[in-house]
């Protein structure tokens, strides 16, 4: 019989992939689909679904031929099972306990065990842009199809499980207010793959144990100053490293500078004040450390693409749809 997604138990990791996975040159010759309108009857404001990965496998005989989804991305979740993942670069073999992601417009196909089980996740792009517009290292897994061991030691992959697992609940549930608990939850399971598949990768960002200990003060101090707008000298004289040391060694393990640190900081809470509070932009502007509200109008649009007004309106236009 098969099992609910409560009843799974995660092995130690035998994955035996860990390596991101290109898969590009089919893409002018397979099918794009956009996945369960028709079959399930969404609505024109569908932006998630999620189900078992055996409820569609079995109808295929546990294979699915190549193809891809140009205005959708997915997650898929494997808590049973093996297989191979093919595209023109040839096939990747899988095998559970793991996590796959698949990005918009990526060629995939699969080939599937017929003891696999699992979840997967399908959601419409928009919402991944979202993110990686918000964080470069979002963006940077985000560009290419991964394959990434989850084990019960790693906390950031079963975290991920569980958001994927209460996702699936409330998608097929009927409880109250559930709307408001999708993206969030969609959100955690995205930022906890990320988490696990950074940390796979940190024993090879050339840095020391000193330098590592370094760039996590630095994240410190930046939480704690970043309203005040302070020169990146003052994180080095603080931490006692030179400017150039500390750039090189954030850039390491973050993707970015320590300016460029300082700034996402900025735009995460300017994000958060603009959806999550009443307050006028001048106040939001003011409150970042901002002396001049157009500058911070003009910062804004230039890391996002929009004014601080339009982002807000677009968001509250979300939340009024029920996304």
């Amino acid at each position: 019989m098969r099992r609910s997604p409560s009843q799974w138990t995660f092995r130690a990791n035998d994955c035996t992939i860990g390596t991101p996975c290109r898969m590009k040159s089919l893409a002018q010759t397979v099918p794009s689909y956009r996945l369960y309108r028709e079959a399930y009857g969404e609505s024109g404001d569908f932006w998630i679904h999620c189900e078992t990965i055996p409820e569609r496998t079995h109808l295929h005989n546990w294979e699915i031929s190549p193809h891809r989804h140009d205005a959708l991305f997915q997650i898929f979740f494997m808590s049973d099972g093996a297989g191979e993942i093919t595209g023109d670069d040839g096939s990747r073999r899988f095998k559970a306990p793991c996590a796959i992601f698949i990005p918009p417009g990526e060629v995939h196909g699969f080939s599937y065990s017929r003891d696999v089980d699992g979840l997967v996740l399908t959601v419409v792009s928009d919402r991944l842009k979202t993110l990686a517009a918000a964080d470069r290292r979002v963006a940077l897994f985000a560009s290419e199809i991964r394959i990434i061991p989850t084990s019960p030691e790693d906390k950031d992959a079963n975290f991920a499980i569980e958001c994927v697992r209460k996702l699936f609940e409330e998608l097929t549930g009927r409880a109250h207010c559930r709307l408001l608990l999708l993206e969030p939850l969609m959100t955690g399971a995205i930022v906890a793959l990320v988490r696990s598949a950074n940390a796979a990768g940190a024993a090879n960002d050339g840095l020391d144990d000193r330098d590592r200990e370094r760039v996590e003060t630095l994240a410190t101090l930046i939480a704690a100053n970043f309203r005040a707008h302070k020169p990146v000298s003052f994180y080095a004289d603080t931490i006692g490293v030179s400017p150039t040391h500390l750039n090189r060694i954030a850039r390491k393990a973050t993707g970015y500078s320590v300016l460029g640190l300082i700034t996402q900081q900025l735009l995460e809470a300017a994000r958060r004040d603009l959806i999550f509070t009443p307050t006028p932009i001048q106040g939001i502007a003011y409150g970042l450390g901002f002396s001049d509200p157009a500058y911070f109008n003009r910062f804004f649009r230039r890391q996002t693409g929009m004014t601080p007004g339009a982002f807000r309106e677009a968001e509250r236009r979300k939340q009024a749809l029920g996304k």
